[in-house]
C-alpha cells in the first residue's frame, strides 16, 4: 500500500511536537486529504483509521512507579474510552499487544544530524503496530526526542504525553502514530488525572480530530463562566492557561467529553442515522457591493447553540462548532516562498483545492435533547481567538479575522434531520480597484514613480506581479503592509510575502531574492524585501500571500524604495548639491554619503536633492534611508569626487625658454584633466604638483609641492621660479594616492644663473583689441639667484604706444621693480624692455598683443550650476582667452553677464530623469532681468555675483556671459526654500558654450569648451 511516512524524516527531534502541532487542523477532522498526495477520488474527505478501528501497542515497561505495566496498560484503555464510547461514533481501540521491547532511552538516540534510531516497531514504517504507546518511565526518551531536560518533572504541563500520526496512506487513512507518555509526570497519584487529561487530548488527534473553538470565557473569564459554560467547554480546545496545574484548578472534569468533542467525533466516525441528532451545513461568504453572495470565507468559527425551551434562550452546554473552509486548503503554498515545505512535502497534501468547500461548514451531530422530535438552533459566527485558538486550522498558527457582520438566527431541526443555511456577512471587505490593467506574471504593472500603491489579494491563489528596471551595483527595498477593512496596520489578515525575478524567468521558477516569512521587519504588519542588484535588467516583483490564499480583505500597502543614479553623476572634491533619481521618495528620508549623514534639501517622488561635503577623488557610494520602515537602498560606487580612475590627464602647456635662477619662468605649466572620451573637461578634480632641483611653485605659496583642484574647464597651471641653475621636472599627478598606477605629466625647464640677472613676471600680455587697460610691469633684478635690493631698473616703451606711470624704479628687499603700463583704445602691439640701469644691461623684453573681438572665446571656472537653499549664491568666475593653442588669458576684455529671474512653472523646480538640461513644462514668469559689464584682469578673469533680489523661493536665474562678436556661455542657478520637499529638486547645468551669440530667448546648448 502506498504510504506517507513524516515523523523520523524531520530535520531535528525537537520539530517532532512542533510537527504534530503544525498538523492540527479545524474543529472536526485533524487532517484532509489533498491534491498533492492522496488518491485523487479521495480529496477533501477527512482521514480516518481504516473502519474506525484503531489497534494499539503498548511498551512492555512499566509507565512509572505507581503504574507498572498493567496498571499503564489501563490507564491507556480508560483514556481510550473516552472517545470510543460516543454512542454516535463508530469507533473502536484495541489493544492489540504489546511492543517488542521496552523502549527508553538506551534504544532510542538523536544524531547530530537529527537522524533518529528507534526500536523498528515505533517507527512510522511500522503499519503492523499500527498505534505505538511508549511508557518512558525515566524521562530518557523524551529527552531524547525533544532535546535535554524535556523529561524533567518540571516539563510536564508541556511533556507529559505527545505525539501523533506520523504515516499517512494514499487511500485517506492512517497507517501509524506513536504516542509517548512521560513517566516523570506519572509519579503520585495526584498527577494522573493530569496526564490521563493530556493523553486523552493527544489520542484526540490521533483519532483524527483537531482543535475547536467553544465557550472561550472559560479560559478568558469573559464573561464569567458557569457550570454549563464548563460542561459545553470541549476537551479539543487549543491551548490551556499554564496556570492549570493540576488542571482541575481550572477544569473540575478535565476529561469528560462536551457536546462539541461528540458532534466533531461522530462526523468523523459516523454510526449511521441517528434520531437524536440533527446536521446544519452551508457555507460562509463575502458579499458583494449589492449584497450578494461573492467569494466563501474560510476560517470563520460557526457556533449551533441549542435554543432550551424552558428558557428560550442559547444553551452554553449544547452545542457544536465547525470552522468554515475547514475541509479547504490553509496552506497551498506560493511562488514566492514555494509550494513546498522545507522537507519537500507539497503543502497541499492536505486539505481540498475544490473551491465550493473555501467557505463551507458542518454541523453534523447536533443533539436533541430530551428525546424531542425537533429543536431550535441559535446559528452564530465568531472570530477564533489568535492567541487561544491559535492552532485551530485550516488558518492556524495565524488566524484570519472575519471580515462583516452576521445576526445570529434561529434555525429548526428535526431529528435525523438536516438543512442547509449559507451565511453572508454584510458589510464584508470588497476588494481594491485595480490601479493597472493587469498584474500578471505576463503583464506585470509597471511601478510608477511614486512606488507606491494599494492593492489586494483578491481571489483563492491570487498574485499580484510588478515590473521594475534596475541597474547593476543597487539595492532596493519592497515593503508591504498588510491592511484591515479600515486601512490599518493588522497582521490578522493576509500574510504577505515578496519576491523578485529578472524579467524572462520562466513563470514557477524560485525567485532569487524573497522573504523567507512574513512580518519580518519591525513595523507592525510589515513584510520587506530588500534585494541587491548585480545585473541591470528588468525585474519582476511578486507579492502573495503566505498560505497561497487570496480573499477580498487581504488589503495591503506596497512601498518600493529604489535609488538609481545621481546628477550629475560627479562632482568637484569640495563637494556641492547633487539629484539623486528613483522610486518612491519621500520626505523623512535620510541619506548617507559614505558613512557621513548629507542634508536633503528638497525631494519629490522620484528625485531628492542632497547637499555633500567636500570628499576625496574617486567614487563614493551613496544610501537611502527610511528610518520609519527600515526600508534602503545602496547606489554603490554612484557618485564620483574629482578624479575617475579612466580620466586623462594632458599636459596643455609646459615649455619655458632657459630662465634666470630666482626670476619666474615665462610660461606656466598647465595641464587639463579630461574625461574618458578624451574631450569632456573634468571639474574639481586633485592635481598634484612637485619639482626638483629647488624649484618653487606659485600655486603653492612659494613651496616646491602641493596639490590643487583643477577649474571647471578641467585647468590646472602653475608657475615656477627655479632656485639652482640646472634643469628641474615639473610633475603634475592626477588624484596622487588615489589610484595605481597614478597617471601623471611632466614638464622640464633649465635655469641659468649669472652675476647679473632679470626677469619679468609678464613677459607677455594678451589685451582685447580697443581696450583701455592699466597693467602693472614687475622685473625682478637677481646675482647668482640671490634678489638685488636698490638697483634702478630702467622701463622703455620701444614699439607702440602706451604710457609709463615712471621711466624707471628701484628694487626692493626681494628684488621687485614696478611701474604702471596705460593703454588707451589698445589696438596695436606694444613692445617694451626693463633693463639693469645704468648700462641698460641684461634686459628682459615684455610683448602687449592686441586679441580682435572676434578670436575671444570664453572658459568656465567656478560657480556654475549653484543650487543654494536659504544662502547667497557664490561668485561666478569666467577666463577669456584667445583662440590660439594652447590659449593666452586675455586682458581687458568687457564680459558682460545677463541676468534673469524667473518664477519656475508651477512654482516648482524640476530634474528631468534622461538629461538634467531642461525646459519647464509651461511658461515661467520672468521677475527681473539685469546686467553686468566686467572687465577681465590679467589672468583673464572676469567674476560675477548673481541674486535674487528680495524675491522669495523657489527661482531660477538664467545667466547668459557673452565676450567679443561670438563667445557666449549660458549657466542655470536655483534658489529653493529651505527644508524644502514636495515636487522640488536641481537642475544641474554646467557652462554651455562656442556657439554665437542667441537672438531672442536664452536657449540652452551643449558644452564645447576649448
Amino acid at each position: 500500500m502506498a504510504a506517507r511516512s513524516f515523523l523520523f524524516r524531520l530535520a531535528s527531534a525537537l520539530a517532532i511536537v512542533l510537527f504534530f502541532a503544525a498538523l492540527a487542523r479545524s474543529g472536526g477532522p485533524e487532517y484532509v486529504a489533498g491534491p498533492g498526495y492522496f488518491n485523487s477520488g479521495t480529496m477533501g474527505q477527512p482521514i480516518t483509521w481504516s473502519l474506525g478501528q484503531v489497534n494499539y501497542y503498548t511498551d512492555q515497561g512499566d509507565l512509572s512507579p505507581i503504574l507498572p505495566n498493567a496498571s499503564a496498560k489501563a490507564f491507556v484503555a480508560s483514556a481510550f474510552s473516552q472517545w470510543t464510547s460516543v454512542s454516535t461514533a463508530a469507533l473502536t481501540a484495541t489493544n492489540a499487544g504489546q511492543l517488542a521491547e521496552d523502549v527508553t532511552g538506551s534504544n532510542i538516540a538523536v544524531n547530530s544530524s537529527g537522524a533518529v534510531t528507534a526500536p523498528a516497531d515505533i517507527t512510522p514504517s511500522a503499519t503492523q503496530t499500527p498505534v505505538g504507546i511508549v511508557y518512558d518511565y525515566d524521562g530518557s526518551v523524551t529527552n531524547a526526542l525533544l532535546g535535554a531536560g524535556a523529561g524533567d518533572p518540571s516539563q510536564c504541563f508541556w511533556n507529559a504525553v505527545y505525539g501523533g500520526v506520523d504515516n499517512f496512506g494514499a487511500g485517506a487513512n492512517f497507517l501509524h502514530a506513536l504516542v509517548v507518555i512521560n513517566g516523570q509526570c506519572a509519579l503520585q497519584s495526584s498527577q494522573l488525572t493530569d496526564v490521563e487529561y493530556r493523553l486523552v487530548r493527544v489520542l484526540g488527534h490521533v483519532i483524527g480530530l483537531g482543535w475547536s473553538q467553544m465557550n472561550l470565557n472559560v479560559i478568558t473569564g469573559h464573561p464569567h463562566p458557569t457550570a454549563a459554560d464548563y460542561a459545553g467547554f470541549p476537551i479539543m480546545h487549543f491551548m490551556d492557561p499554564v496556570t492549570c496545574v493540576p488542571i482541575t484548578v481550572c477544569y473540575a472534569n478535565p476529561y469528560q467529553l462536551a457536546p462539541d468533542d461528540i458532534a466533531a467525533l461522530s462526523r468523523l466516525y459516523p454510526a449511521g442515522p441517528s434520531p437524536t441528532t440533527a446536521r446544519i451545513y452551508g457555507s460562509v461568504y463575502f458579499v458583494d457591493h449589492k449584497g450578494a453572495e461573492a467569494q466563501p470565507m474560510q476560517g470563520v468559527n460557526v457556533i449551533a447553540r441549542w435554543i432550551d425551551p424552558s428558557t428560550n434562550l442559547p444553551s452554553d452546554q449544547f452545542g457544536a462548532s465547525s470552522i468554515s473552509g475547514f475541509l479547504f486548503s490553509g496552506n497551498a503554498g506560493n511562488p514566492v516562498t514555494g509550494l513546498s515545505d522545507p522537507l519537500g512535502n507539497p503543502y497541499n497534501e492536505f486539505g481540498s483545492s475544490d473551491s465550493t468547500l473555501e467557505g463551507f461548514f458542518d454541523l453534523s451531530g447536533l443533539p436533541i435533547p430530551d428525546g424531542a422530535s425537533t429543536a431550535q438552533y441559535q446559528l452564530s459566527v465568531e472570530a477564533l481567538d489568535p492567541l487561544w485558538s491559535a492552532g485551530v486550522y485550516p488558518y492556524g498558527p495565524a488566524q484570519v479575522a472575519p471580515s462583516g457582520t452576521f445576526q445570529g438566527i434561529l434555525v429548526t431541526v428535526n431529528a435525523g434531520g438536516g438543512i442547509e443555511k449559507d451565511i453572508p456577512l454584510s458589510g464584508s471587505a470588497q476588494p481594491v480597484p485595480p490601479w493597472a490593467a493587469a498584474e500578471t506574471w505576463s503583464a506585470p504593472a509597471p511601478v510608477s514613480s511614486p512606488g507606491d500603491w494599494v492593492g489586494s489579494l483578491s481571489g483563492y491563489g491570487d498574485v499580484g506581479y510588478f515590473l521594475i528596471a534596475a541597474q547593476a551595483n543597487r539595492t532596493l527595498s519592497v515593503a508591504v503592509t498588510a491592511l484591515d477593512e479600515t486601512s490599518a496596520p493588522s497582521e490578522s489578515k493576509t500574510e504577505p510575502v515578496v519576491g523578485i525575478w529578472t524579467l524572462g524567468d520562466p513563470e514557477g521558477t524560485a525567485p532569487p531574492a524573497f522573504t523567507p516569512a512574513p512580518f519580518n521587519s519591525a513595523t507592525f504588519g510589515m513584510s520587506r524585501l530588500d534585494a541587491q542588484v548585480l545585473i541591470s535588467n528588468s525585474f519582476i516583483i511578486g507579492i502573495a500571500d503566505l498560505r497561497g490564499d487570496g480573499r477580498p480583505d487581504y488589503h495591503y500597502h506596497a512601498h518600493v524604495l529604489y535609488g538609481d543614479s545621481a546628477i550629475p553623476p560627479r562632482l568637484p572634491v569640495n563637494g556641492g548639491a547633487i539629484g539623486l533619481q528613483g522610486i518612491g521618495f519621500a520626505p523623512g528620508l535620510a541619506v548617507t554619503l559614505g558613512s557621513l549623514s548629507v542634508p536633503l534639501l528638497a525631494t519629490n517622488a522620484s528625485q531628492m536633492l542632497v547637499a555633500v561635503p567636500a570628499q576625496g577623488d574617486g567614487p563614493q557610494t551613496v544610501t537611502i534611508n527610511d528610518p520609519v520602515s527600515g526600508a534602503f537602498s545602496i547606489m554603490t560606487n554612484v557618485l564620483t569626487f574629482g578624479a575617475a580612475s579612466t580620466d586623462h590627464l594632458v599636459l596643455v602647456q609646459g615649455s619655458n625658454p632657459p630662465t634666470p635662477v630666482g626670476t619666474q619662468a615665462t610660461n606656466p605649466v598647465t595641464v587639463r584633466v579630461l574625461a574618458s572620451d578624451g574631450v569632456t573637461p573634468v571639474d574639481g578634480a586633485t592635481v598634484g604638483w612637485t619639482t626638483t632641483n629647488g624649484g618653487t611653485l606659485s600655486i603653492c605659496g612659494g613651496a616646491s609641492s602641493c596639490s590643487q583642484i583643477s577649474d571647471e574647464s578641467g585647468i590646472a597651471s602653475t608657475l615656477v621660479t627655479p632656485a639652482a641653475a640646472g634643469n628641474a621636472v615639473i610633475t603634475a599627478t592626477l588624484a596622487p594616492g588615489v589610484y595605481s598606477p597614478a597617471q601623471s605629466v611632466a614638464a622640464t625647464m633649465t635655469a641659468t644663473s649669472s652675476s647679473s640677472d632679470i626677469g619679468v613676471s609678464t613677459p607677455y600680455l594678451w589685451i582685447a583689441q580697443g581696450a583701455t587697460v592699466s597693467a602693472p610691469l614687475t622685473a625682478r633684478v637677481v646675482s647668482l639667484g640671490a634678489p638685488q635690493r636698490g638697483v634702478t631698473v630702467n622701463f622703455m616703451i620701444a614699439q607702440g604706444s602706451g604710457t609709463l606711470s615712471a621711466a624707471s624704479a628701484v628694487t626692493n628687499s626681494q628684488g621687485y621693480a614696478s611701474v604702471t603700463l596705460t593703454l588707451t583704445d589698445f589696438s596695436t602691439s606694444v613692445q617694451l624692455s626693463a633693463c639693469v640701469a645704468p648700462g641698460n644691461n641684461p634686459c628682459q623684453n615684455i610683448y602687449g598683443n592686441a586679441v580682435a573681438a572676434a578670436m575671444l572665446n570664453l572658459q568656465a571656472v567656478a560657480g556654475a550650476g549653484q543650487v543654494v537653499s536659504g544662502t547667497a549664491f557664490q561668485p561666478l568666475t569666467v577666463r577669456v582667452t584667445d583662440n590660439s593653442t594652447p590659449p593666452n588669458a586675455v586682458l581687458g576684455a568687457s564680459v558682460l553677464f545677463q541676468s534673469t529671474v524667473l518664477r519656475p512653472a508651477g512654482g516648482n523646480l524640476t530634474l528631468a530623469p534622461a538629461d538634467p538640461i531642461v525646459t519647464q513644462t509651461g511658461t515661467p514668469v520672468i521677475l527681473s532681468s539685469s546686467q553686468s559689464t566686467i572687465a577681465s584682469d590679467a589672468n583673464g578673469l572676469a567674476s560675477f555675483v548673481p541674486s535674487v533680489g528680495s524675491f522669495t523661493s523657489p527661482l531660477e536665474i538664467e545667466i547668459q556671459v557673452s565676450a567679443g562678436t561670438t563667445a557666449v556661455l549660458e549657466d542655470e542657478l536655483e534658489s529653493i526654500p529651505a527644508g524644502s520637499s514636495g515636487n522640488t529638486s536641481s537642475t544641474f547645468s554646467q557652462w554651455h558654450g562656442g556657439v554665437p551669440a542667441p537672438h531672442g530667448p536664452v536657449r540652452r546648448v551643449r558644452a564645447d569648451d576649448r
